[in-house]
């Protein structure tokens, strides 16, 4: 009775933060309702339609309720060293990003079907808002960032399980009021591989398709292989795991081991090959220090911890187990997706020729594509360019991309001043105690607070260059519900560490 007493009291407190977690636990499904869509050659088209997801319900009450909290409590956001944040003042990142939405509601007046273009010019609106709560509101309170944290690695597992659930029975589990995904090797359009002759399906988790699976474990899996080094739990100030599951150090340890190798099963079944190429790109540029001589493998190997060495030997076994047990096909696994891509960038060329500045408007590539091509396209033919880059230009124009571009190029060429210790707030500390001062001697460190920002900054930057590598190969991390949310979100922690403002009271 007094947890649910703290619980209801902390919601009274902090609503917002509970809305918050709702949308953390939320933005990996595909709940939503269809508003409205535009069909293509009479069929039903996910990227000419109008959605609201169950997680963009939580987000806009998060929204709300923090807003409400700041007008009663006449908290103003200010530049730490002193002064009303204006638009000028805002960090560069913020600015790019507000560039871009202009730029995207502009398109609506050259845009050929507009309300898919208003849709997306809002969906942009909303991702922006979304980068400013939790580079404010999240990033700098300790204990909330962590339990942020422990949810997405949480989930993780959950969509690993639920992954290789699927992979085993070779269908749908039945998870329907979840909107799981209707999958088996029989149903067209269903992603899926041929092995030793036979189709075999690909793991979807809950996601609408495997390889948005394989980015968000890529997500999950560095979180958990970072865990141990981003919080203190301790108040003797000692680096320990993000939560205390297990009573002890060792059962904490071998937990965390467990959870990552499931992560690294589920994502090697999904057959992702742009999101284990990722991974692989993000765990190079966190454990491999700069200036590292490349000939010198036993030092490069050296700064990777013992037990993700095991981790990583162990996928490798995997990887070759599955490869003679299967016999994947090397047209459906490598040759056809090749040609897919091919095919699609080719369509682009001439949605990018007909006006390269400023595009065609936001969301309308799929709608425009027959329009700039001269044979008829199929039903499956009808998606996005599988590359973030050319489906930008080709919607936003070159000055959309160049701008993203140069958003990516800031997120690696910002000084982060905060330094190797920040004071943040936890349930029990009031708002205006963050950002406090913390003495040198770590000895009476409290909970929540994070030890070592460094840790976290090159984390999210490893994440964030395997997510550029994905954008090379694939788009749902601009088109896709979940696929968008994970890409802002990584942008935001990046953006929140850099301590030009904070909330004063």
């Amino acid at each position: 009775m007094n947890n649910l007493t703290k619980l209801l009291k902390n919601f009274k407190t902090n609503p917002d933060i509970w809305f918050f977690y709702g949308f953390l636990a939320t933005f990996t499904l595909s709940i939503r309702k269809v508003l409205f869509f535009y069909p293509i050659h009479g069929q039903f088209n996910e990227y000419s339609g109008i959605y609201l997801y169950l997680s963009d319900i939580f987000l806009i009450l998060a929204f709300i309720s923090h807003f409400f909290k700041l007008y009663n409590n006449n908290y103003n956001l200010s530049i730490k060293k002193g002064g009303r944040v204006t638009l000028s003042k805002l960090f560069h990142v913020e600015q790019l990003f507000f560039m871009l939405i202009i730029l995207a509601f502009f398109s609506l007046f050259w845009a050929s079907n507009k309300n898919v273009a208003v849709f997306g010019s809002l969906k942009l609106l909303e991702l922006f808002l979304l980068v400013l709560y939790v580079s404010r509101r999240i990033v700098p309170r300790g204990t909330i960032l962590k339990n942020s944290f422990g949810l997405i690695i949480i989930f993780g597992l959950i969509q690993s399980i639920i992954g290789i659930w699927q992979f085993i029975i070779q269908h749908s589990i039945g998870f329907f009021w979840l909107k799981e995904s209707l999958i088996s090797p029989s149903i067209s359009g269903v992603a899926k591989l041929v092995f030793g002759g036979n189709k075999m399906i690909r793991a979807y988790g809950l996601f609408p398709h495997p390889n948005i699976l394989g980015g968000f474990l890529l997500v999950s899996i560095i979180l958990t292989l970072s865990s141990q080094k981003m919080f203190c739990t301790h108040p003797e100030g000692k680096k320990c795991s993000t939560w205390n599951i297990f009573s002890s150090a060792k059962m904490n340890q071998r937990a965390l081991w467990i959870i990552t190798l499931i992560q690294i099963v589920a994502l090697l079944l999904t057959f992702s090959k742009s999101a284990m190429m990722g991974l692989i790109v993000s765990l190079t540029y966190i454990f491999v220090p700069r200036g590292t001589n490349w000939r010198n493998l036993t030092r490069v190997a050296k700064n990777v911890p013992r037990g993700t060495q095991k981790q990583l030997f162990l996928a490798g076994l995997i990887i070759l187990v599955l490869t003679y047990l299967f016999h994947p096909s090397t047209n459906s696994f490598i040759t056809k997706s090749i040609q897919d891509r091919l095919f699609l960038t080719n369509v682009s060329r001439g949605t990018i020729l007909s006006n390269p500045i400023f595009g065609l408007g936001i969301g309308q590539f799929v709608i425009d594509m027959q329009r700039y091509y001269s044979n008829k396209l199929l039903d499956w033919q009808f998606q996005p360019v599988h590359n973030v880059f050319i489906l930008i230009w080709a919607e936003l124009g070159l000055i959309g991309l160049l701008i993203f571009i140069i958003l990516l190029w800031k997120m690696f060429h910002v000084e982060h001043k905060l330094g190797t210790d920040t004071k943040c707030s936890t349930w029990n500390i009031p708002f205006e105690a963050e950002h406090l001062s913390i003495p040198n001697n770590k000895t009476n460190v409290p909970r929540g607070t994070i030890l070592n920002s460094q840790d976290i900054q090159v984390a999210f930057k490893g994440i964030l260059l395997g997510f550029i590598f994905i954008m090379l190969f694939d788009h749902y991390f601009w088109d896709i519900q979940q696929g968008e949310i994970m890409f802002w979100l990584v942008i935001s922690i990046i953006v929140g560490l850099e301590p030009k403002s904070t909330i004063d009271k």
